[in-house]
């Protein structure tokens, strides 16, 4: 079965995205691969200390249930649409694109953060956009 990605991440651009690639799945007959990367958080201090690293397996747990609960709220099964969670770790933009290389499409969510932000911050959806190897749909916020 043909396959659409969308990266989700709670925020209100993602939201948009997961529904919108709902819609275009059960439209086109698609299953979806509905993505939530992670990173080991990053820990600054003026002072050297030790800190045990995070336990994995309780950051997947963990990611796993916030995207379980995104594709809920998005009514995913409701809408008929097969699906499945991936929690990779890693940057987001480079994990989804890693996993879109045979998809259909790549769905995700734009915050429009703005210029100086996205040179800061850097931007998932630009990042998408520059290396897929697949069409990437950029879901842009409503107003």
């Amino acid at each position: 079965m043909k396959t659409i990605v969308v990266g989700v991440d709670g925020s209100e651009g993602s939201d948009d995205a997961l529904k919108w690639a709902v819609t275009e799945a059960k439209l086109r007959g698609c299953s979806l691969q509905v993505v939530y990367s992670w990173q080991y958080p990053l820990y600054v201090t003026s002072e050297p200390i030790y800190m045990p690293p995070p336990d994995k397996d309780l950051i997947i747990k963990g990611a796993t249930s916030t995207a379980e609960k995104l594709v809920a709220d998005a009514g995913v099964a409701a809408a008929g649409v097969t699906f499945t969670i991936q929690t990779p770790q890693g940057r987001p933009g480079p994990e989804l694109v890693r996993l879109a290389a045979e998809a259909e499409m790549l769905v995700v969510g734009s915050r429009g953060a703005g210029s100086v932000r996205e040179l800061l911050l850097g931007s998932v959806s630009n990042y998408c956009a520059h290396h897929s190897r697949c069409p990437v749909v950029l879901v842009r916020p409503t107003e």
